[in-house]
């Protein structure tokens, strides 16, 4: 089954304080797709480990293009 992480398991994946998180949330920066369960902020395991690769691949184009 498809995990679902709470905010500071995000956090923990990407290597920031959950605060930050929080703030991202809060202020409109692009994040992973989420879903909300009982008024909590949930994301998908799987859908923030392809969020991350497609960033990742955006990267090497941006650095293989300069």
């Amino acid at each position: 089954m498809n995990r679902l992480l709470h905010p500071k398991d995000l956090a923990e994946i990407l290597s920031v304080k959950p605060g930050t998180v929080y703030s991202w949330l809060s202020r409109g920066v692009p994040l992973p797709p989420y879903v909300k369960v009982a008024g909590c902020t949930r994301w998908r395991e799987e859908v923030v480990r392809q969020w991350i690769e497609q960033k990742e691949k955006k990267q090497r184009r941006r650095n293989f293009v300069e």
